[in-house]
């Protein structure tokens, strides 16, 4: 029962639902960005400040960082 909605959508509707898709998988490039100059930020710091909480500092990056790829895997490969 479809309820007279057709589940193919006309031509505007798979346009902008690409175009959302396309934006989506931009995001996610620069969120992955983002993320790479974290992993980059934490191993300069862990060179000239020595804290304590080194191993926990980069645990956190390198787990923020595979998060993020794969939330981009699935904004690429998923949506």
């Amino acid at each position: 029962m479809n309820f007279g909605f057709d589940l193919a959508g006309t031509g505007a509707q798979t346009a902008i639902l690409m175009l959302v898709k396309l934006l989506f998988i931009i995001g996610g490039a620069l969120y992955f960005a983002f993320a790479f100059v974290v992993i980059r930020q934490i191993s300069v710091m862990k060179r000239t400040l020595i804290t304590p909480l080194e191993l926990e500092i980069s645990f956190l990056g390198w787990l923020h960082l595979s998060l993020t790829t794969g939330l981009f895997l699935y904004f690429v490969f998923g949506l």
